[in-house]
């Protein structure tokens, strides 16, 4: 390749390159800076799909305007033309070029972070080989697709926008994946932490990618001698304008079209007992141990409740309803199940059973119901206590069990929370305890209010949603200006009053947090070889206190970055105390992450209470 063309790029493009380079090496010390919380995570290398994502997409369009567009956009193309070097040389240089300076970061990203993690995890060659290919697949890809973007000249940005509604399309209309699908998957969830797999799945067709766009860029500056390349360089004319809005007007109309055929159907469940609800049907499946007429009973009350509550806070349409019974859950174990080619709500739950709590079932389908009627918008952190507090009290909204309710609450406030992080407090306490402590908040809330604010409020937050993503988010109201407009107390004098009522709570039942806090729970990780550890566990309880018969340990396997663990995912391994204690029956590997559950029966509060919950590394 010519070295005087090299060295022309250099001059003419140096002050932008050095701007990426330093642009990029801020980002990686500011990344490095918070080191620990990404080791804790899981794996360092995260930090390197970060860079990968900037590089494939701002870094190759950034590369692409400098190095193609603005050579035909200021026509000095017809200068290197007059020059002696082929128009495939001239090409061939400035795609080779380009990786260089993509790749270069990339490398020395990836050298640092090597560096960096070999104080956190164990870095085998295989593993690095998985890095470099899952990494520099999509940066190639992004910059040689750039690259013939910019080749096309005034076609560029409305082939950008044709690429995305066709991804988007395909995405939302047909059964394809995106983020399975070649480079997306190359820089999914497992990408610092898939160690032996080469997915070649996706790295080939990648490869075949980055090959056509190469090709189309040659034929593009062959054809004609070059012609056609510095013919589509020039501005748009009016005419040409006129067509592709026309184009895209049409493909929206297809699209809309093939969406609204698409409309999923509500989930039908044949042979069920059947009520109605604001033209939606509740359905309740008969099984083993639970008869047709109780099914009918369950039903009714279902569609009576649900009723009610979509009047209070304004629904115009619920969701379908199916409950199934299903044997092989605990009792106070809820299941909602995911529905691939149909809306609505399922649940599995062991209706059968003795100890069945048919109000705590109630609280846990209002809570779904909910979720779906908004489109998961009522599941943002800030306000998922106002969710689970108001479908707590509208399930216990005739005043049963108040005692045990505020008992509840007692036990669950026993150490200090934020509201904020409520999927925390969720994890903590569990669903029973932590529905009780929000109920007692949505009170103190109501109370200041008045009935008729609380409700208006209510509307605005749990059933009216703005919009999802971050057009939602951006004109959602927040819950303290929805205060401050209702002439309500602030976020903190809430928080206040709150934990003012909670004390009285705790003062009223001190002999319950007085047995609990006699029981003392441990976790012991203890090594079998340099990769694998054993767990024991025992519960411990001061003298004089009285020892539970049995108590429980659950357990789940971490996905990485995984947020909210259902109950029903934990496994469950009861236990009766002994002083040896008692031992996992199962092994842990070095690297993995587990959520850990300690729990004990309370007939006094009729559900489990949490007595250790935490996330923890396996070293």
């Amino acid at each position: 390749m010519s070295q005087a063309l090299l060295r022309k790029e250099w001059r003419e493009h140096r002050g932008a390159w050095l701007l990426l380079y330093g642009l990029l090496g801020f980002l990686l010390l500011v990344e490095l800076v918070a080191e620990e919380h990404y080791a804790e995570k899981g794996s360092l290398f995260e930090l390197l799909r970060i860079q990968c994502v900037l590089l494939s997409t701002v870094g190759a369009v950034f590369m692409g305007h400098r190095l193609v567009v603005r050579e035909y956009g200021q026509r000095t193309q017809l200068f290197l033309e007059a020059l002696p070097l082929t128009r495939s040389r001239i090409l061939s240089t400035k795609l080779v070029l380009g990786s260089a300076v993509l790749l270069l970061p990339l490398t020395v990203s990836l050298l640092v972070l090597w560096k960096r993690a070999l104080a956190h995890e164990a870095v085998s060659s295989r593993f690095v080989l998985l890095l470099i290919l899952r990494s520099a697949t999509p940066v190639l890809l992004g910059w040689a697709l750039f690259a013939l973007a910019g080749l096309l000249g005034r076609y560029r940005n409305p082939l950008y926008i044709f690429l995305v509604i066709a991804l988007f399309a395909a995405d939302h209309l047909t059964d394809f994946d995106l983020s399975k699908s070649g480079p997306f998957a190359l820089l999914g969830a497992d990408f610092a932490f898939e160690r032996q797999r080469i997915p070649w799945g996706d790295l080939i067709p990648s490869w075949a990618l980055t090959a056509a766009a190469v090709a189309l860029s040659f034929g593009l500056v062959l054809h004609r001698d070059g012609t056609l390349a510095e013919l589509i360089s020039q501005r748009m004319s009016h005419r040409e304008k006129v067509f592709i809005a026309c184009v895209f007007v049409g493909l929206f109309s297809v699209i809309s079209m093939m969406n609204d055929a698409k409309q999923r159907q509500p989930f039908a469940l044949h042979e069920a007992e059947r009520a109605s609800v604001k033209d939606s049907a509740i359905q309740v499946a008969s099984g083993v141990g639970f008869s047709k007429e109780q099914a009918r009973r369950l039903a009714e009350r279902l569609s009576e409740d649900l009723g009610a509550m979509s009047e209070y806070l304004g629904l115009e349409k619920l969701p379908a309803v199916a409950v199934l019974p299903i044997r092989e859950l605990d009792a106070d174990v809820f299941q909602r199940a995911k529905l691939e080619k149909a809306d609505g709500v399922v649940v599995r739950a062991n209706v059968a059973a003795p100890d069945f709590d048919p109000r705590a079932f109630e609280a846990f389908l209002f809570r779904e119901v909910l979720i779906e009627a908004s489109d998961g918008m009522v599941l943002r952190e800030e306000r998922q206590w106002l969710l689970e507090g108001f479908t707590t009290a509208w399930a216990y909204r005739d005043g049963a069990r108040e005692e045990r309710l505020a008992t509840r609450a007692a036990v669950a406030s026993r150490e200090d929370f934020d509201s904020g992080r409520w999927l925390m407090t969720r994890e903590r306490l569990g669903p029973c305890l932590s529905g009780a402590l929000a109920l007692r908040g949505v009170q103190v809330l109501r109370e200041r209010l008045g009935e008729e604010a609380f409700r208006t409020l209510l509307r605005h937050t749990l059933a009216e949603p703005p919009g999802t993503g971050f057009w939602g988010l951006w004109h959602e109201p927040r819950l303290a200006s929805l205060l401050r407009e209702r002439g309500g107390p602030s976020e903190e004098e809430l928080a206040r009053l709150w934990r003012e009522a909670l004390q009285k709570d705790r003062e009223a039942h001190a002999p319950e947090l007085a047995h609990l806090a006699g029981l003392r729970p441990t976790l012991t990780l203890v090594p079998e070889s340099a990769e694998t550890f054993r767990l024991e566990h025992s519960l411990r309880t001061e003298a004089g206190k009285e020892t539970p018969k049995r108590y429980a340990l659950l357990h789940h396997k971490l996905k990485p970055f995984e947020n909210e663990v259902a109950p029903h995912e934990l496994t469950r391994q009861d236990t009766v105390p002994s002083p040896d204690g008692a031992r996992l029956p199962q092994g842990l590997s070095r690297g993995d992450r587990w959520l850990f559950v300690v729990q004990v029966e309370s007939e006094t509060l009729g559900c489990p209470v949490r007595l250790l919950a935490e996330r923890r590394d396996i070293p």
